[in-house]
């Protein structure tokens, strides 16, 4: 069991009362509505814009599909990825590195991602077919470089990692990245174990408190709107409340209890989401921001005492910022666009 505790926080939220979140206090309460899906996106491409969707079924233990299927390999990294099969490479790449969460996180810096390429969010992946990858500009819509079958489209891999050799700002031409993909696996910055998926879980309010916070601390104020900013955070689902009630940080109640989307897919919410200087990139135009959104979290919001990843408790702002959650699907379903979040 693990508990979290969320002192009171500074500022607009003052009044609030120090909220316990114990998974000993979930089992015998009613469901209780929190809110409803505003939005549901997937990242085909890792670092690159994602999609939004309507609708879509989610399985145990998977993420919305399709999300981060596909990683750019750095190319000083490719002997690590190997030439046996692709499951086994992506075994070996995702296992935990040094210094790492052990069996937690993936090693994300083997890969190019917004913290060190920024201009990766000029460009959107878009999944094609069961197995293919499109990259298609942010801004214009239009197409400009595809691989129809990760496995049997060669020359259409090539032209991807070409692309991306001489667009981002630490590849090289004469070393193209590596574009990786393995059935079933997923590489996402949580997950040191091959076919681990989690789904982020962002909600309004809270992304509305960062981002009201970094307009007071950006000198000319901030250039996106918030729908804009919170795509920053590259969450699967947003969550948001038309009654109001849900306030900016209650989320951080449902840890370690269950949450139902609509009447059947229910997951398991695990722990915060630890935020990384990669949200201070801006998506109108691919640079990095002088509004810290990391930053902003850590210094005016509240703190965390957590045990997670099989630790002793710390206080998360010493490890980072933090917004959202990590949660893992334990019952199966569809989820949908203005489906109603119940918290079990």
């Amino acid at each position: 069991m693990r508990a979290l505790t969320l002192p009171t926080p500074r500022d607009t939220v003052t009044s609030r009362p120090r909220i316990r979140c114990d998974a000993s206090t979930s089992s015998n309460d009613a469901p209780r509505r929190v809110g409803r899906i505003k939005s549901i996106e997937t990242f085909p491409l890792k670092g690159a814009r994602g999609v939004s969707i309507e609708q879509t079924t989610v399985h145990i233990g998977t993420s919305v599909p399709r999300d981060r299927e596909f990683a750019l390999l750095r190319s000083e990294n490719e002997e690590r990825w190997g030439s046996d099969d692709v499951e086994a490479s992506a075994g070996r790449i995702l296992r935990t590195g040094e210094k790492k969460d052990e069996g937690h996180h993936s090693n994300k810096h083997l890969f190019h991602q917004l913290i060190t390429d920024p201009s990766l969010a000029k460009y959107r992946g878009i999944a094609i077919g069961s197995r293919g990858l499109a990259i298609e500009c942010a801004q214009s819509g239009e197409v400009l470089v595809r691989c129809e079958d990760y496995d049997e489209d060669a020359s259409g891999r090539r032209a991807i990692e070409t692309f991306f050799a001489s667009r981002l700002e630490t590849a090289r031409a004469e070393a193209p990245p590596t574009l990786t993909r393995a059935e079933g696996h997923s590489f996402t910055n949580v997950g040191g174990r091959p076919k681990e998926h989690v789904l982020h879980i962002n909600t309004v309010p809270s992304v509305r408190a960062v981002y009201d916070a970094c307009t007071k601390s950006a000198p000319e104020g901030m250039r996106e709107t918030l729908d804009e900013f919170a795509m920053r955070f590259r969450p699967n689902i947003v969550v948001e409340d038309e009654s109001g009630r849900l306030r900016a940080f209650d989320e951080f109640e449902w840890c370690n209890r269950n949450v139902r989307i609509g009447s059947k897919c229910v997951l398991r919410v695990n722990e915060p989401t630890i935020r990384c200087p990669s949200t201070r990139v801006r998506y109108e135009d691919s640079e990095t921001d002088v509004a810290r959104p990391d930053v902003d979290i850590r210094t005016d919001f509240p703190d965390l005492r957590a045990s997670i990843f099989g630790r002793d408790a710390i206080e998360l702002a010493s490890k980072g910022s933090y917004l959202g959650l990590y949660a893992v699907a334990i019952v199966p379903g569809s989820i949908e666009v203005g489906e109603d979040v119940y918290v079990l």
